[in-house]
């Protein structure tokens, strides 16, 4: 039974996305939510992230708080709302850091709090290693070694004793990037030097290094009575060495021994138990490949990329589960439904096809950063694909990237000199898949690239498959056997109409000629052994299909895919918005997106979810099956678009304006925006918003703003007017934005363009209005007389409230960074008066 003295709980939300976590912790914040609600669990969300999904959904947040996610503002929450409990696992480490400071305070103590999922002396350990690594050493938990020290001179003797190379890390960090990998005596000064200032504590970890192993993780999960279950174990491709975040990985383990599978995951359960977890837990090993021994290296009791990635490609609805496990039900109490067998939830995962998961770059915005791959992590997103064979999946997980080229970086790796190909391998950059292909090519065997990468032999074997294949595909043009081949093993067309140098239409109607047609497999947490739907569809060139149309009418919506620089969440925020909006107005969702981590793959937005690349072939292929009335597909997706546009599509293609750039971006200049609603007969004023001084470079950056601008009251008019005759003039409904240069007592319009998305989601927070529900409506003719007006009437005044976008300079150490629109990773947003 659920424990009935929970009536409200806190939940600390994670704040801006940054390199270590993006659009997962919202997805599951909205998902948990879902079930506190139907609980009869009130919730108080405190977060400032603009681009939040949940901050907006008033329907499902009993109480969204805006404000800066500090101590401070936690504790006027608590004052003000008087919640029962507090939730820790859906805000990262910060969440766990603030949680500790509260306990510190005796304000969970003096307002009687609950802390869900998570003991007192847990939420310690987790935030401090070395009582952690005490802990897990007396229950005799394989460790590897780990000393503190508060000077350079210590960490010297310490990293004598161990023997290089060895881990430098900061004890209670300031910031993520607080780790380094040190070989000698030369890197060591400085490693420790940099992660000393890093310390709150002043004072750092020198650990043994266990570079070369594998790394593993296995997601466990527990009841407050003691039961636990494994929901998954995932394979990182690369060693330990290189952050688990930038390899690739596979769901589930390709090269583990069963025995080696049941240790980790009784070690697993063994740490949980200790630690007294209740709901997930994420546990990372190191297993030495050469005496099988393993090691743990770290623990994460939260949510987080690897918990999406195995909700998503195993189908067990975690964040549900975990919401009533807090709440306190019991695994075997726990009813998911009439998609699910009974019991379903105290039931194992299991699998009969295989994820891979692969890091999405930001290296095209920020081209100073450093390719070269360590211990700290680079990568900015994730995609994944499913197949029934690793290197289905991994063909379908690459194609997933946002502007992959056609042949893979394939004819890039052509051009490397042997020593520039040497130094690669060696020193492993983003996108080394492709140079190990190429050094496949150039006669390495499978032994020798082992030995220099310290990967598994297995994948050497699937990379050479995927090379020889590529290479059959290329000598055997127009061939009927190589093309079932290749797309059993997940080619696109287009890939297989480049290397047989036709027209993609070409590849597609000989398919259609020999009768091979795309079928679409259900992807369920028991790999078929019960009757259970999760509505979750990947494509598979088999007899058996599992996927029907889905009921009438219908949106297929193209989803923004992984996480980018310049966009961040907010085109997801945007997406999910509209999908709401669309069910609201009686519409069937179905979408196709990659991003484990997306809003958009949530069962209460998408009543169909398809995991497959937004390919030209895919698409006209759901088109088919699903007969929608609506095709919504980014605008950024501007080949897929070209394509749509030269065929009968049969229903209506809307745009989603996820390319839109501000006009503000590369001016030092004070610049005022006025922003509005048009629906083709007026423009409704949303207010003025204008760029603010950067102290630190002294002019204006268009990636900090301020509503409302400060416009002069005798100017105001005059300048709003003018917008206005702009606003009207324009050919299509939608929202707008009107710029203008101010010098001195002058405003100079510089022109028009549509809202930016950041922007829509900062001013549907400000507002308390869902804009991008507003811009469905407008698309879709819903839009009721007098509705616009009527939401603004409901707007409150808001007061001043600022926007401040962050950038990952810091993360991939770039020295003065130049902050722009295309370098944005996530925002903060902060109501000047107190909006709670």
């Amino acid at each position: 039974m659920a424990n009935s003295a929970i009536k409200s709980v806190l939940i600390i939300g994670p704040g801006a996305n940054d390199v270590q976590h993006g659009d997962e912790l919202d997805a599951a914040t909205y998902q948990m939510a879902l079930t506190f609600k139907r609980l009869g669990i009130r919730t108080i969300l405190a977060d400032d992230n603009p681009f939040s999904f949940s901050l907006d959904n008033r329907s499902v947040i009993d109480h969204a708080c805006i404000g800066p996610l500090n101590v401070e503002t936690l504790v006027d929450l608590i004052k003000h709302y008087h919640p029962h409990a507090i939730l820790p696992t859906l805000g990262n480490r910060r969440a766990f850091e603030l949680t500790q400071e509260l306990l510190e305070k005796g304000i969970l103590q003096e307002c009687d709090l609950k802390l869900l999922g998570i003991p007192e002396a847990t939420i310690r350990q987790i935030n401090n290693p070395v009582l952690l690594s005490r802990t897990l050493h007396k229950m005799d938990a394989p460790m590897k070694s780990v000393v503190t020290v508060s000077n350079y001179p210590d960490a010297l003797t310490e990293a004598r004793k161990l023997g290089y190379p060895v881990i430098i890390r900061s004890v209670l960090p300031k910031s993520s990037s607080t780790r380094r990998i040190v070989h000698d005596e030369r890197e060591l000064a400085p490693a420790v030097q940099s992660c000393l200032s890093q310390s709150r504590a002043e004072q750092v970890l020198v650990q043994q290094s266990l570079a070369g192993f594998k790394e593993i993780e296995a997601v466990v999960q527990r009841d407050s009575s003691g039961t636990m279950m494994m929901l998954s174990m995932v394979e990182d491709m690369d060693p330990i060495g290189i952050h688990a975040g930038d390899s690739i990985a596979f769901n589930p383990p390709q090269t583990l021994l069963d025995r080696q599978i049941q240790d980790m995951r009784d070690t697993a359960f063994a740490i949980t138990r200790k630690l007294r977890i209740v709901g997930i837990n994420h546990v990372q090993f190191a297993l030495d490949p050469e005496s099988g021994k393993f090691y743990v290296i770290k623990n994460s009791p939260y949510f987080d990329r690897i918990v999406s990635f195995v909700a998503q490609s195993t189908g067990y609805p975690i964040a549900d589960v975990s919401a009533q496990l807090y709440a306190g039900k019991l695994l075997r109490d726990i009813d998911l439904g009439p998609n699910y067998a009974p019991h379903a939830a105290l039931i194992e995962p299991a699998m009969d096809h295989i994820a891979a998961r692969v890091p999405v770059w930001g290296f095209s915005a920020i081209p100073s950063a450093s390719r070269v791959l360590g211990t700290e992590k680079k990568s900015i997103g994730t995609v994944f694909g499913i197949g029934r064979s690793t290197i289905e999946a991994l063909f379908k997980a690459i194609e997933s990237r946002y502007q992959e080229p056609t042949d893979f970086h394939l004819a890039a790796q052509k051009k490397l000199t042997d020593d520039e190909l040497i130094v690669k391998l060696v020193h492993p950059e983003a996108g080394r898949l492709f140079v190990l292909i190429e050094a496949m090519d150039r006669g390495y065997s499978v032994e020798e690239l082992s030995e220099m990468t310290k990967i598994d032999p297995y994948y050497f074997v699937q990379i050479n498959q995927m090379r020889l294949l590529i290479r059959e595909i290329a000598e055997n043009p127009n061939k009927e056997p190589v093309l079932l081949k290749a797309k059993g093993y997940g080619l696109s067309n287009l890939l297989i109409a480049r290397l047989w140098k036709t027209t993609p239409h070409r590849i597609y109607q000989m398919l259609v000629d020999h009768g091979l047609t795309t079928k679409y497999k259900e992807v369920e947490p028991s790999a078929g052994e019960f009757d259970q739907h999760t509505n979750i569809f990947y494509s598979a060139f088999e007899d058996e299909n599992e996927g029907t149309k889905t009921a009438q009418p219908s949106a297929l919506i193209v989803g923004t895919g992984g996480l980018r620089l310049g966009l961040s969440n907010a085109g997801d925020y945007f997406v999910a918005q509209m999908m709401q909006e669309l069910r609201r107005e009686g519409y069937h969702t179905v979408i196709v997106n990659t991003n484990p981590s997306s809003i958009s793959l949530c069962h209460d937005l998408s009543d169909k979810r398809y995991i497959e690349p937004p390919t030209l072939e895919n698409i006209v292929q759901l088109l088919k099956v699903e007969q929608p009335q609506l095709l919504f597909v980014p605008a950024s997706y501007d080949q897929l678009l070209a394509d749509l546009a030269k065929i009968d599509l049969g229903c209506r293609l809307i745009v989603l304006p996820d390319d839109r750039l501000p006009r503000m971006d590369g001016r030092a200049t004070k610049m005022v925006a006025f922003n509005y609603v048009y629906d083709g007969d007026y423009a409704y004023p949303l207010g003025t918003m204008t760029n603010l001084l950067s102290p630190e470079q002294l002019n204006y950056q268009s990636t900090a703003l301020r509503y409302p601008a400060e416009v002069p009251n005798y100017l105001f008019q005059k300048v709003s007017d003018e917008a206005s005759d702009t606003v009207m003039k324009q050919d299509h409904p939608g929202l707008y934005q009107v710029i203008f240069v101010a010098t001195d007592d002058e405003y100079h319009q510089l022109g028009i363009q549509p809202l930016p998305l950041p922007e829509v989601a900062f001013l549907s927070k400000v507002l308390q209005i869902s804009l991008p529900g507003v811009y469905t409506q407008l698309l879709t003719g819903n839009m009721a007389a007098g509705a616009v007006m009527d939401s603004l009437k409901q707007a409150v005044d808001p007061g001043v409230v600022t926007y401040r976008a962050t950038f990952p300079f810091k993360a991939l150490h770039v020295a003065n960074g130049v902050p722009a629109f295309n370098k944005i990773i996530g925002a903060r947003m902060q109501f000047l008066t107190k909006h709670y």
